[in-house]
């Protein structure tokens, strides 16, 4: 059985899966989208959990975000041969930082309370789809 400790590579993983410009909903770039929904609802900080019961309770807008990187946790964990019990809390924290920046957070918590953090600060600029290429793999779907 692996270790708690290497949940904090997991932490990195997820997160640099995250931010990566290959994280798109609908064709565009996840992050400029939250960023466009942030501002539009005046937000300077919003939560995405990837597990427990606030799972449930999440936006109907980043359900996609929040399932598929919460499966992407699991299955990291699981490849490390790590139970999923031993994970009480997961969430991304995103938070505007300056005027063009987002930081960016994962906080993964064990069963005995410990804690794995791993953040990055980015450009992230707001959505705009006439600007923005939209991936052909999402163009195509019905």
């Amino acid at each position: 059985m692996a270790r708690r400790i290497e949940l904090q590579g997991i932490v990195h993983d997820v997160l640099v899966a995250f931010i990566s410009r290959n994280n798109d909903l609908n064709g565009y770039w996840a992050l400029g989208q939250l960023r466009t929904w942030m501002e539009d609802e005046g937000a300077g900080t919003f939560e995405i959990p990837l597990v427990g019961e606030s799972l449930a309770a999440i936006n109907s807008k980043t359900f996609p975000i929040s399932q598929r990187f919460a499966a992407m946790l699991q299955v990291l964990m699981k490849s490390q041969n790590l139970p999923s019990e031993r994970v009480q809390d997961a969430r991304f924290t995103v938070e505007l930082a300056a005027f063009d920046r987002f930081n960016c957070s994962l906080r993964v918590v064990s069963e005995l309370g410990r804690s794995f953090e791993f953040s990055r600060i980015l450009l992230v600029r707001r959505h705009d789809p006439r600007r923005e290429s939209r991936r052909a793999a999402a163009a195509a779907r019905p």
